[in-house]
């Protein structure tokens, strides 16, 4: 749906991993679409998620998305319908164990993040067009918010007592490293190919590249820092750049680059690639992929009926 605070709910992502299990399916019984471990999905809360999706799929994608042949001959519709009748179910199992463990929300947690959301949206009135654009009531927004406030602790419960061995951190750094190395770079974007000439001329005769970044970079975010564009690892910044960027030793200045927004200068200014210095990167990640794997159990072992047309 919408997001609170980052990474808070990942139901969607662990959906995507799981296999849709409808071969439970049996004869329907009225107003209910699921049974999990006897807890019932109603025809009610399935079609409140359902038109909230849809709404926003067909502004996202246009008035005829769902009506799109999506994967193995079904249409974006069916699949929505799928995937949110799944995203229900796991919704039920981690809410069972939130219950079995007693975790709770306070109303004074729930208003702190309504509030910061308010904030974040750029204050009440901009809130309120965003309740009338999306069709939400005061009411669905607080209830999402306190559900996504428990499975946030659902999660840190569990990664919280999860104990990583040093090899399950090295062998998660050699099967992922390449999408886990960091580059920091710093970049001068011009309109020219001419004019990055003549920058680079420059360049070459010992002028600094982080006061040309400043003067002649059409980039006006990150030219008032240097050039400097940080840390980010592939799969952030467009082909080119990112192919350029990563191919260079520290200090190394590039020749031009071109990409759909001009022609880049780039000098990387620092690489993290060692398995030393992406450690701490790497706790969060596997604990993270731990905890995906703990729901596609849960799911797996489910006693689920599900009653479709």
């Amino acid at each position: 749906m919408f997001k609170f605070r980052k990474n808070i709910l990942m139901i969607f992502v662990i959906v995507s991993i799981i296999s849709l299990a409808l071969s439970g399916c049996t004869k329907k019984e009225k107003g209910i679409v699921a049974k999990v471990n006897g807890d019932v999905i109603t025809q009610e809360e399935f079609d409140i998620e359902f038109e909230i999706y849809k709404t926003m799929y067909k502004k996202q994608f246009g008035e005829d998305a769902l009506a799109q042949e999506a994967e193995g001959n079904k249409t974006m519709e069916e699949l929505l319908k799928e995937n949110i009748l799944e995203k229900l179910i796991i919704e039920k199992l981690i809410l069972k164990e939130i219950k079995d463990m007693n975790i709770t929300v306070t109303e004074e947690e729930v208003e702190k993040h309504l509030e910061d959301f308010i904030n974040s949206l750029g204050g009440k009135e901009k809130y309120e067009e965003f309740l009338k654009k999306n069709g939400f009531s005061q009411k669905f927004v607080e209830d999402n918010i306190r559900k996504e406030l428990l499975y946030e602790k659902h999660r840190e419960n569990f990664m919280n007592q999860i104990e990583l061995s040093e090899k399950e951190l090295k062998d998660y750094y050699e099967k992922n490293k390449d999408s886990l190395i960091k580059v920091r770079v710093s970049h001068i974007l011009v309109p020219t190919e001419e004019e990055g000439k003549k920058v680079l001329e420059r360049l070459s005769k010992g002028e600094d590249f982080h006061s040309l970044a400043a003067t002649e970079s059409i980039d006006s975010n990150s030219a008032v820092k240097g050039g400097d564009l940080g840390y980010f690892t592939k799969g952030s910044m467009a082909k080119e750049f990112e192919e350029v960027a990563f191919s260079l030793e520290v200090g190394e200045i590039s020749d031009l680059v071109k990409t759909e927004l001009g022609y880049h200068i780039i000098l990387l200014e620092d690489k993290i690639d060692t398995y030393e210095d992406l450690k701490e990167d790497i706790i969060p990640l596997l604990k993270n992929q731990k905890y995906i794997e703990k729901i596609s159990k849960l799911r797996d072992k489910a006693k689920v009926k599900i009653y479709i047309d």
